[in-house]
């Protein structure tokens, strides 16, 4: 992550790239599969392919569906807060709209998992 990248979340970040194998989609722009930086109970952070002209931006409530494997996903609404513009890419931070929702509940107990998991959880050394 970037050191010009100012932390604003009211809730923990919990790295995802290393140790687990998240992805999130935008059906807006297409079933691309999109790397998860980070997730908390209020915001995600990925890096979005912006495959040309497909971008998102600030201010922006969107479609994303959040990946936990092949076939499973929860499907959620996000506000885009924080856009990084890269040569092919955009860093995206995105606020989640309806935290009251079921579905975010649900979100919310994988969280909890992730937190759970990396403190007692055995992770094997990366070469």
């Amino acid at each position: 992550m970037s050191e010009n990248w100012i932390e604003k979340r009211r809730a923990k970040r919990r790295d995802i790239v290393d140790r687990f194998s998240f992805y999130v989609c935008i059906p807006k722009l297409g079933y691309t599969r999109h790397k998860v930086n980070d997730i908390s109970e209020l915001g995600i952070g990925f890096e979005l392919e912006t495959l040309g002209e497909f971008k998102l931006e600030k201010g922006e409530i969107c479609e994303l569906d959040f990946y936990m494997n092949q076939s499973l996903y929860l499907p959620l609404q996000i506000e885009v807060v924080r856009q990084i513009d890269r040569d092919t890419t955009q860093l995206i931070g995105a606020s989640f709209v309806d935290v009251q929702s079921p579905t975010h509940q649900t979100f919310n107990t994988l969280v909890k998992l992730v937190d759970q998991l990396s403190e007692v959880g055995e992770f094997l050394d990366q070469p």
